[in-house]
């Protein structure tokens, strides 16, 4: 009985190819999920960049004129920025930035901005 080996080369080498197989199927998740998660990091650092600069132009456009746009847009490679100014007190107003990349759904943010003392005091994220 114990020389008899017949049929004892196919199981071992199908469990042999079967665990293979798996390890490759794990280590194949595991490449797509860090992908999947580089380009969402990706995504996001350009979208605070695009505000970063958006917030900053805008803040420099309300410090040198007088008369200025409520509402434009600033385009970047990959996207853009749309912007919106409402006054909430005299010398105080909510700026309002809405950034759109690719096809990814829209980021809000606001902005409040005191004329008096020309720049920027409060920074809120909607979403």
């Amino acid at each position: 009985m114990c020389r008899n080996e017949k049929g004892f080369v196919y199981p071992l080498t199908f469990t042999i190819i079967l665990a293979a197989f798996l390890l490759l199927t794990i280590q194949l998740e595991q490449y797509l999920s860090e992908k999947r998660l580089m380009e969402e990091a990706k995504t996001v650092l350009k979208q605070e960049y695009y505000l970063l600069n958006a917030l900053k132009s805008t803040e420099r456009l309300l410090k040198e004129k007088q008369e200025y746009d409520l509402s434009g847009y600033y385009y970047f490679a990959n996207g853009h920025v749309s912007y919106s100014m409402a006054p909430l007190a005299s010398s105080l107003y909510q700026i309002t930035f809405r950034t759109k990349i690719g096809s990814d759904s829209e980021f809000t943010t606001y902005a409040y901005y005191d004329i008096d003392l020309e720049k920027v005091i409060k920074w809120s994220e909607k979403n």
